[in-house]
Formats: structure tokens, C-alpha cells, sequence
């Protein structure tokens, strides 16, 4: 190789790795933690260290077989488990709108419901364990 490849290559890394670290990459749901406009739920409680989680941006009203709890920045306790009947703590990081969990699936106006307010967080007393879905409320 001559030494203009050698020094076209590098300075081309050079530019590449530069770009990079000047673009820092978006935050993302594999980094373990919350974003704005979601809310999180949480396999364990904040007395047990809350452990897996799962990201919520949009209205799921049930959550089914197709949701798992994911490792996070808390732990994996619970991570690969359903998300349906088994979420704990709920985190809300919607400045817009509150999120509410609910007992049954859709939301369907009948059974119990865990309120979270606009960037509000809380263990789950009425749901814990026995949660179908969830949306952002008004």
C-alpha cells in the first residue's frame, strides 16, 4: 500500500469515528431505562428493586402473549415474562398525558384501575400482578 491510501483510509476512519462521538446515538429501550412520552412498567415492585421492564409509547389494551419484561437498568428479575398479569411499578414519563393500567383487557371501563399522573410514578396496588392493558388518558 502507499502511505496516500494509508492516509486517505485513516483520516476516512478518522471522519467516521468523529461523526459518531459529535452524533451521539438516541437514546434507545435496549439502554434499560425510560423516555419521554412512555411509560415503563416494572416486573417487581420499588421495595423488591423493580427489575425487567417494558416500554410502553402508545395504547395497548391487551397486552397478551405478545409483550415481555426486558433487561434494564434495574436488573433482570423477571426479564423474557409476559407482561400481561405480572407488572408491578409503573413509571409515567408522558408530560402530556396520565397512564392508566387496567385489571381487564381494552380498558373496558368495568374492573379496577391503577392511575399513574403526567410524569408520575408508583408501585401497583389495585393491578400488581392482575394487569390486562394499559393507555394514556387525557
Amino acid at each position: 500500500m502507499n502511505l496516500k491510501r494509508i492516509t486517505g483510509a485513516g483520516a476516512a476512519l478518522f471522519a467516521a469515528v468523529g461523526l459518531g462521538v459529535a452524533v451521539a446515538p438516541q437514546a434507545s429501550a435496549l439502554d434499560g431505562d425510560c423516555h419521554t412520552y412512555s411509560a415503563c412498567l416494572y416486573y417487581n415492585s420499588s421495595g423488591h428493586g423493580y427489575g425487567a421492564f417494558f416500554e410502553q409509547q402508545g395504547d395497548i389494551s391487551n397486552y397478551g402473549t405478545l409483550y415481555r419484561f426486558n433487561p434494564g437498568a434495574h436488573g433482570t428479575s423477571g426479564a423474557g415474562v409476559y407482561v400481561k398479569n405480572h407488572a408491578a411499578y409503573a413509571d409515567n414519563w408522558n408530560p402530556d398525558r396520565s397512564f392508566t393500567v387496567y385489571e381487564f383487557s381494552a380498558g373496558g371501563g368495568s374492573g379496577r384501575i391503577d392511575w399513574i399522573a403526567r410524569y408520575g410514578e408508583a408501585d401497583l396496588t389495585v393491578t400488581h400482578d392482575n394487569n390486562a392493558g394499559a393507555k394514556f388518558t387525557g
